[in-house]
């Protein structure tokens, strides 16, 4: 990792240019600036984990128990990784590639499997990382995701919505005339 001059890292604060990467198996993945969306797709995914009992008798006996269903955290992790928008933009990555004979055509063809870019790092992450790079990749990401300020403008959004909602309650209760 290179250093950066005193000048670069009060720049870079400055004018917010943050960007972390990220190398999964020899490829560098620029990490973008957060996003609602980016948090969303998270939450969806944060949805799928196993539920983990917090206080297990035996850590061991509990994280085997529950790994085979936590195929999300490398979902997480690329989602954090590559960001909504880029996921939404479904790029194809080239999986495995198969010369096949066509006696149609009567020449080789070449037959390509692909994946979508969030499987492959997925997989990638799941396959190549350990998992205590692993943690401290979703746990990094996550601090700079801005959840706190994404769960104060929801909540804030969240408590208008209710407060709309009694007032209709009010106004349309039986008993009351208008």
């Amino acid at each position: 990792m290179e250093q950066k001059t005193l000048e670069q890292q009060v720049c870079d604060t400055i004018l917010q240019h943050k960007t972390t990467s990220l190398e999964i198996e020899g490829r560098t993945y620029e990490i973008p600036a957060p996003t609602p969306a980016t948090i969303m797709m998270v939450s969806a995914e944060v949805h799928k984990m196993p539920r983990i009992k917090q206080n297990p008798k035996s850590i061991l006996n509990e994280a085997l128990r529950t790994a085979k269903d936590c195929e999300a955290l490398g979902r997480i992790a690329a989602i954090l990784v590559l960001g909504a928008k880029r996921i939404n933009e479904n790029h194809k990555v080239v999986r495995s590639e198969r010369r096949k004979w066509s006696w149609h055509k009567f020449r080789f063809t070449t037959e390509q499997e692909t994946e979508s870019e969030l499987d492959f790092v997925a997989r990638h992450i799941m396959e190549e990382l350990k998992p205590s790079t692993l943690n401290e990749t979703i746990t990094q990401r996550l601090m700079e995701m801005q959840v706190g300020d994404f769960f104060g403008l929801t909540t804030s959004l969240s408590a208008i919505n209710t407060l709309e909602a009694t007032k209709e309650v009010e106004q349309t209760a039986p008993g009351q005339s208008s």
